[in-house]
């Protein structure tokens, strides 16, 4: 059973170790992408609320800039802290900076780093293609994550040492430099599926889940909660019905009325067009990588009333496990050790198929030629 399973192990290894590199350099990248762009961004703006300056209301702001900008309006996102400036992000992604005293605009914000994250999350998520081939490009990435699963399980299993001795311990946990370049890849292929083994299963699972509905739904199931109507698929998109990207009255009513009773709230956003339902703000307490900090707030475009507030208490078990699926798979949730841990998993990943696709290659090699040398010795019997 060994002999098969290793067998199995290598063949699955040889078939999905370029994805995996391809994901999981692609996924490194992405580690840090917030603290940089965050950082980017600190540099670009400087309000200094000590001026004795007045706060522009959020209408009148809005009047002055909106103009100003080569389109439409998607999301306009506040934040309680004085020195920070209101966010706009247009239909094109674009994003500007609005000074809140002066009314002064700033913008487009960092485009190349932007356009370089969002390039990466395509090739991630989907490869780069277009809309129409995102379907298929999430079932290869549903089974080549399948796949490693059933990798990482099974290689657990194949670093379990036949006699348990300090040498084969240490050989399973403890990198070497030395010896033959096949021993030592085989010793760098254990050792890296070693420490990073568990991290990366979470990872994965957690890509699974965003693959596959009945993945999703299985996450339902165990956590004993009814799903929700219409999220099966924790991975595709929901893009928002087409509509007027026009900007709704009492602006500034309406954020105050979607703060209101959340004083610790650090920022809020609302995203255009205005749904049937009404004006959809998202509420944070955090800095944007915690889903329990996070509050969603439904309210009337006329009568300025909250309609409904969904805080994560307010949730089901099974809906509070879903909103912390993508934040553990992208490590957003463990903040920058969470995001290291992420990088790190990431670069782990490619070692162990770089060594695997080695060690198959080896194999491969050393096949042909006692295949070669024994037609060879036939020949010469023969003769």
């Amino acid at each position: 059973m060994r002999r098969v399973l290793f067998w199995m192990h290598l063949g699955a290894g040889a078939l999905i170790s370029l994805l995996v590199i391809f994901f999981s350099v692609t996924g490194a990248l992405l580690a840090y992408e917030r603290p940089i762009v965050r950082a980017a961004d600190e540099h670009s703006y400087r309000i200094d609320p000590s001026r004795q300056q007045i706060r522009l209301p959020l209408d009148a702001l809005m009047a002055l800039v909106t103009a100003a900008l080569p389109a439409p309006v998607e999301m306009v996102t506040t934040h309680q802290d004085p020195h920070l400036p209101v966010e706009l992000q247009t239909v094109n992604r674009s994003v500007y900076f609005v000074d809140p005293y002066s009314g002064k605009v700033t913008g487009p914000e960092s485009p190349r780093l932007r356009g370089f994250f969002a390039q990466v999350t395509a090739l991630h998520r989907w490869f780069g293609l277009s809309n129409a081939s995102h379907a298929a490009a999430i079932a290869v990435k549903g089974v080549a994550a399948l796949l490693l699963l059933f990798l990482l399980l099974s290689g657990a299993i194949l670093w379990i040492p036949g006699f348990w001795t300090r040498n084969s311990l240490l050989a399973g946990i403890v990198p070497r430099l030395d010896g033959h370049v096949r021993a030592r890849y085989f010793n760098w292929h254990k050792v890296t599926g070693f420490w990073i083994g568990l991290p990366l299963s979470i990872v994965v699972m957690t890509g699974v889940i965003m693959a596959y509905p009945w993945a999703n739904a299985q996450l339902f199931r165990l956590a004993g909660s009814p799903q929700p109507p219409g999220r099966g698929n924790g991975a595709v998109l929901r893009r928002r019905a087409p509509g007027k990207f026009s900007l709704p009255a009492h602006l500034e009513q309406s954020f105050a009325q979607a703060t209101s009773g959340v004083e610790d709230w650090q920022s809020t956003s609302l995203r255009l067009p205005p749904g049937k339902e009404g004006l959809s703000f998202l509420v944070d307490r955090g800095d944007g990588g915690h889903p329990e900090k996070r509050e969603q707030v439904l309210s009337d475009p006329n009568t300025l009333e909250v309609l409904h507030r969904e805080p994560f208490a307010s949730l089901n078990r099974g809906q509070r496990w879903r909103a912390w699926v993508r934040f553990i798979h992208t490590g957003e949730a463990g903040g920058w050790w969470g995001e290291t841990l992420a990088a790190l998993t990431a670069c782990g990943a490619v070692l162990l198929s770089f060594t695997g696709l080695v060690l198959f290659f080896n194999r491969l090699l050393r096949w042909r030629r006692r295949t070669t040398h024994h037609k060879a010795n036939t020949i010469e019997i023969s003769a």
